[in-house]
């Protein structure tokens, strides 16, 4: 993830801070895409038909991409829903340390919205993407609520 926050600087140089998050989160929501599909076409992964197993999918791309980046916690709400509570994050380490935290929107959620997207499954995301929770002194609790259609058993293994 060393190339990300390179590529994130000098394009917040060349460009920009707001140009470089529009394009930090296009990026990361679209290599999340590519990353799930090749991962669970790779390992043969099951269809997804309950939380669970999404979230076995979730923890087995974050093992295989960088499972030291993320100090987090995953709650089941329901049957439906789980929360991802962070508690530190390499992306806003990296963004504080440059000064540029209190600008800074989201780049590692826009990633897991590509994995989802990836997967076939439609959800409710809150908060919405937008500025770090960190950074803003709050914390970092995103809230995902799947449509029980898309628990169906779609995407993985094709």
């Amino acid at each position: 993830m060393s190339h990300d926050a390179r590529w994130f600087m000098a394009v917040a140089q060349m460009f920009g801070i707001e140009t470089a998050n529009r394009l930090n989160q296009t990026a990361a929501h679209e290599e999340g895409k590519v990353e799930a599909q090749r991962i669970v076409r790779a390992l043969n992964l099951p269809s997804i038909a309950s939380i669970s197993d999404y979230l076995l999918v979730q923890e087995i791309i974050i093992g295989l991409l960088g499972p030291d980046l993320l100090d987090y916690r995953v709650v089941e709400v329901d049957e439906a829903a789980y929360q991802v509570h962070v508690q530190r994050c390499f992306a806003h380490e990296n963004v504080s340390r440059v000064g540029l935290a209190d600008q800074y929107e989201c780049g590692v959620f826009a990633r897991i919205t590509g994995w989802l997207e990836a997967l076939g499954l439609q959800y409710q995301m809150s908060p919405s993407l937008g500025k770090c929770l960190k950074a803003q002194g709050r914390e970092c609790l995103y809230t995902f609520r799947f449509e029980r259609e898309s628990l169906s058993g779609g995407v993985p293994g094709r």
